[in-house]
């Protein structure tokens, strides 16, 4: 089954060890929220996640931190195509965001989110399992496939209608 996870691709790598340590570092923000319960953890997680969920930003506070400590513990540079990890950090944002939002509106479930997101975090820093390639195979690209087999289907259609 996890052999089967098709990710986006891009041309731009990044280190995987960072990636898996920035993981770690975001799961022990998320468990201190989950704890305290303190909105001065969450809201600069999930802006850090809106950084790290676009192609173009710099580098996020917490991606430079991770870069800091896997230098200094001598992780070596381990090579990895971006853009599943947009992907990921893009459904990041919405549960980390989601908290910070919730954490107003209905305080008791914003601690669920954010602990969810820690179990994602975790699953990456410690198993190198990305639960966002798991969503974009599972759930993503067969919408994504959907989506342009209805748009194929309608073409024909749209086509006679301009005759």
């Amino acid at each position: 089954m996890m052999l089967d996870l098709v990710c986006p691709v891009s041309n731009v790598k990044i280190d995987r060890n960072v990636v898996r340590t920035n993981g770690l570092l975001t799961t022990l923000c998320l468990a201190a929220y989950v704890r305290t319960h303190s909105p001065w953890i969450i809201v600069p997680v999930g802006l850090d996640y809106v950084l790290r969920a676009s192609m173009s930003a710099p580098a996020s506070p917490m991606t430079r931190l991770a870069r800091l400590v896997a230098k200094s513990v001598g992780l070596p540079y381990r090579a990895m195509d971006q853009a599943p990890k947009v992907f990921a950090s893009r459904i990041g944002v919405c549960f980390a965001l989601g908290a910070a939002i919730t954490h107003v509106a209905f305080p008791a479930a914003a601690p669920w989110l954010a602990g969810t997101l820690a179990v994602f975090t975790t699953l990456e820093s410690v198993f190198d399992l990305c639960v966002g390639c798991v969503v974009y195979t599972y759930i993503a690209l067969p919408l994504l496939r959907a989506r342009d087999a209805l748009v194929d289907a309608a073409a024909p259609a749209v086509a006679d209608e301009k005759l």
